[in-house]
This record gives structure tokens, C-alpha cells and sequence, in this order.
């Protein structure tokens, strides 16, 4: 057995000499309090995370439309969406879903009292462990509004 399961065996045996037999029901919930966990844990869907764009056009190909999050990183993966209508897939900042998931997409002033107006483009999904995912596009109110429609333009057409 691991050491992490040990332990709380071995207090939980000498707290039920030293305080009574009652104590002993915590033995039968520890193994199954744990069992549901690690069954949890593997029944997890797996996320889909790529590291470049060439990984992504090797699997799917051209994809059918892409959005920049940003025109300084471009080229780089993490500020892009592909979007493969045939396969109902996007890869949104790396990272594989479904097309079909997205719900809805709205840009956002991130702006606090202490900080500058920074806005994001924030899109609701379908997926319970994403239930929102939050893009950062920079200064520009206007830019981060066309992004948005490009993306409500993606949703609205599936």
C-alpha cells in the first residue's frame, strides 16, 4: 500500500483503541471514500493540448477559418482559433473542443479601478469542466468587439 493510505490507517487504528470502537467505521469510509475519487479522477475526460500549429495541421489539415487574438504573436498557437467546421472542431489557445460547445461569445472591459482597460473576449460553453473561457486581446475595445463577431459569426453558423 502507498504511504499516503498507511498513515491515516495507523492513527485512525490507534485513535479507535484509545477512544473506542466507533472510530473503527472510519476504516470501512477511508477505502471507499478513496476508491470514488481515483474513479473520478480516471473517468475524467482527457484534454486534447497541442504545442504548434504544424501538430494541429498534420492531424486535421488547412483549417476553414482562423482568428487572431492577437497581431503580435500571430504565428504562435496560443493567440489563434482554427476552426474545422467538418470535423466540428476549434482549437481555441492550444487547446482541442468541440465546435458544437460554444454557446455564446462576448467582448469584456478586465479593466479594474487600479488597472487600465484591458478587454477579453469571453465565450460560455457547453463543457462543464470550461464552462467560460476567457481570451485576453489587449487595448483596443474595437479589435476585441470584431473578435467576437468573428467568433459569434462561427457559432451562429454550425
Amino acid at each position: 500500500m502507498k504511504r499516503t493510505i498507511i498513515f491515516p490507517i495507523v492513527a485512525i487504528v490507534l485513535l479507535a483503541a484509545m477512544y473506542g470502537p466507533y472510530l473503527l467505521l472510519l476504516l470501512l469510509v477511508l477505502p471507499i471514500g478513496y476508491f470514488f475519487i481515483n474513479r473520478q479522477e480516471k473517468a475524467a475526460p482527457k484534454r486534447v493540448m497541442y504545442a504548434n500549429i504544424e501538430e494541429v495541421e498534420a492531424k486535421y489539415g488547412q483549417p476553414d477559418d482562423v482568428v487572431a487574438l492577437s497581431a503580435t504573436r500571430a504565428n504562435e498557437l496560443q493567440a489563434l482559433m482554427l476552426f474545422y467546421k467538418a470535423q466540428d472542431k476549434v482549437i481555441v489557445s492550444g487547446e482541442e473542443m468541440k465546435l458544437s460547445d460554444l454557446e455564446g461569445v462576448m467582448s469584456k472591459n478586465m479593466a479594474t479601478p487600479y488597472t487600465i482597460d484591458e478587454y477579453a473576449v469571453v465565450i460560455a460553453t457547453k463543457d462543464p469542466l470550461h464552462p467560460t473561457i476567457q481570451l485576453r486581446v489587449g487595448y483596443d475595445g474595437g479589435l476585441a468587439g470584431e473578435i467576437a463577431s468573428q467568433i459569434d459569426k462561427h457559432i451562429l453558423s454550425k
